[in-house]
């Protein structure tokens, strides 16, 4: 699995997770009652799923731009999961 997109450092994959976990919040509709570690959490679990399925099914994008959508896209679906599980 492809993790070259999280950056060179710890540094960069906290703020790749939480600039990732802000978006899918923003993106959701609805209220979601998550604290900052947590969306910063989200926003790596995120990035890590959507590499995974990327390099899974052989998907190539383009730049870290598409590979940080594809993130924020990963941590939109983990909110989305994380919701209909609660069954809120």
């Amino acid at each position: 699995m492809d993790l070259a997109f999280l950056g060179y450092g710890w540094v960069q994959i906290l703020l790749l997770g939480f600039v990732a976990g802000l978006l899918a919040r923003w993106i959701f509709p609805g209220k979601q009652k998550l604290g900052l570690i947590l969306t910063t959490l989200l926003g790596m679990a995120g990035a890590i799923c959507a590499s995974w399925v990327l390099d899974t099914f052989d998907i190539t994008v383009g730049g870290r731009w598409m590979r940080f959508a594809a993130a924020v896209g990963g941590a939109v679906a983990l909110l989305a999961l994380v919701k209909a599980l609660k069954g809120k």
